[in-house]
């Protein structure tokens, strides 16, 4: 997979709406856990990491590299710190993946953890993140 090769705007606005499919995802998978729809679920929990890579592909390759470029290591650590979440959710639904089939009683738990990080990581990107990448492009003349 490739970064979608966009202008940053157009790039933005789609991760958001990105984060709001994911939501509704969440939203899904918790509807079938609560009806006890295990192999169901184990089916969403499938569509979630590729739908995801492509997303974290442009946020690491676009957003990132450009707050890295502009501002170091050091003055984009913030920016560090939210994206290194990645590893963190890609970790979890694969642990989700992985128990959906053995132990799907653990799902329930497992889904509110995976909820609450996915909150929190999208409000960082959706109120910090992104408009602090914004501003340096049009700094910059983008």
């Amino acid at each position: 997979m490739r970064p979608r090769r966009l202008k940053l705007e157009e790039l933005l606005k789609i991760l958001v709406e990105e984060h709001e499919v994911v939501r509704g995802r969440l939203t899904r998978l918790h509807t079938l856990l609560e009806r006890d729809k295990h192999a169901e679920a184990a089916e969403e929990l499938k569509g979630f990491k590729p739908y995801l890579d492509q997303h974290i592909i442009d946020e690491e390759a676009t957003v990132l590299k450009l707050l890295i470029d502009s501002l170091g290591r050091e003055g984009a650590t913030r920016a560090i710190q939210v994206f290194q979440e990645h590893r963190e959710i890609h970790q979890l639904i694969s642990e989700m993946q992985a128990i959906a089939e053995t132990a799907p009683e653990r799902l329930a738990e497992m889904k509110s953890r995976l909820a609450e990080i996915l909150e929190r990581h999208f409000r960082a990107e959706e109120t910090e993140v992104f408009p602090w990448a914004l501003k340096l492009y049009k700094d910059k003349g983008g």
